[in-house]
């Protein structure tokens, strides 16, 4: 699961991937950095004319870089392009026209965390950008090729259908306003709402007349939301999937600049599912109180969050509580180093998840399903002080009994 939002100054603001001189050209993909034609030259990387896919293999994403390649289209036509990472990587694709528009990007439609996404692209020169989601190093292939051709990506759920990704939000692009005119007055007031499924409005535009800090959520987990950001010039600006179990969120902590901006959404899950997006303004406490809610950050002392207080853990404690979509949380204190064992069992309803804190707020345990099931259960070793359990539901579909225990072992003297 992906907690946090990526934002994109822009393409050029991630180090770039240093390749032979005799093979870049500054010229081919301007802003984005050095690029590679992706069959080596610019005649045998013309995808309308190709015998095959245009592939490469082996190539190495450094933290915070990504990779250009090029290829070019002579005849209209649909085209896919994808991208694999190895085992234990999480590829994005960003495809650009020559003159540095964003046309589409994805992240997960290959399925197993590769990318891949398919549009009709008209006649010139397009620059395909590689990067890992959440700017660390990743080994990938990508290939460029006509949909006639073998998939290098098993594509969502394994099947091999059509998979878009989102395209970029322009001036251009059909999109259903959020508001009349400019938002911000209603930002303190619940912002504004609407709830349609992903196949029937896909992108969503709004106005602010002043820098505002925002949040923007899109809600239901059924659907699974993933959520795009675009600035007034089609620039992709932040993304996000996966933030509060299946919902996405993006928050803007500092204010976002007066303008146009477009919301574009795509479903994991079901696209045609309802899913309510909110454009609101962002309020530090709330954020706060909603962290804690969700069980993301321990609540320090006074900040009115409920704590039941358990004092101190000397053998065995065992509690039955109900927990829905909010966290329940307990407070312990250790009198002396050992190992402290956790089990949250579902009674009725229920599909735990827990976490365990030290007394600053640092996690030092996480667990969701142990041993084949639903329940959590996590070991860990701790020193003397107060920790903070945190019990949630996996999802909101979940409203029932949870019943929690925690043994402390002390070290054989």
């Amino acid at each position: 699961m992906k907690f946090n939002s990526v934002t994109l100054a822009s393409a050029a603001a991630f180090g770039l991937l240093a390749v032979p001189a005799a093979a870049q050209d500054a010229e081919i993909c301007a802003g984005l950095g050095p690029a590679q034609w992706i069959a080596g030259d610019e005649a045998g990387s013309d995808v309308s004319t190709a015998g095959g896919p245009l592939d490469m293999t082996g190539l190495s994403v450094p933290p915070g870089g990504n990779v250009v390649r090029a290829f070019s289209v002579s005849a209209q036509g649909d085209v896919r392009v994808e991208a694999m990472p190895t085992p234990g990587g999480d590829t994005v694709l960003e495809l650009y026209s020559a003159d540095g528009a964003l046309v589409l990007t994805d992240d997960d439609s290959g399925g197993n965390f590769a990318s891949r996404a398919e549009a009709a692209l008209d006649p010139g020169t397009y620059c395909l950008l590689t990067r890992s989601f959440g700017g660390g190093a990743v080994d990938a292939s990508i290939r460029v090729a006509r949909p006639e051709f073998d998939a290098l990506t098993p594509g969502l759920g394994g099947g091999s259908g059509f998979f878009a990704g989102v395209e970029a939000c322009t001036a251009e692009t059909p999109a259903t306003a959020l508001g009349q005119g400019p938002v911000d007055a209603m930002l303190g007031q619940g912002g504004v709402t609407a709830t349609n499924s992903v196949a029937a409005t896909p992108y969503y535009r709004f106005t602010l007349s002043s820098p505002q800090p925002i949040s923007i959520r899109a809600e239901n987990e059924w659907a699974d939301p993933y959520i795009y950001v675009f600035d007034g010039q089609g620039a992709l600006i932040a993304e996000n999937d996966d933030y509060d179990s299946l919902n996405s969120r993006i928050d803007f902590t500092d204010p976002l600049p007066a303008g146009d901006y477009c919301v574009g959404m795509r479903a994991l899950s079901d696209q045609n599912e309802p899913v309510t997006i909110s454009v609101r303004g962002y309020d530090p406490q709330a954020a706060m109180m909603e962290m804690y809610a969700s069980g993301e950050a321990s609540p320090p002392p006074g900040s009115g969050y409920p704590v039941t207080a358990l004092g101190m853990l000397q053998t065995r404690l065992v509690m039955d509580q109900p927990v829905g979509s909010d966290a329940v949380w307990y407070s312990f204190d250790v009198p002396e180093g050992g190992l402290v064992l956790i089990d949250a069992i579902g009674i009725t309803d229920a599909d735990p998840v827990i976490r365990l804190f030290d007394s600053v707020g640092r996690m030092v345990g996480f667990n969701d399903d142990s041993n084949g099931t639903l329940d959590s259960q996590l070991s860990s070793r701790v020193g003397p002080g107060t920790y903070m359990l945190g019990v949630t539901q996996y999802s909101s579909g979940y409203r029932g009994v949870i019943r929690v225990t925690i043994e402390r072992y002390v070290p054989a003297r």
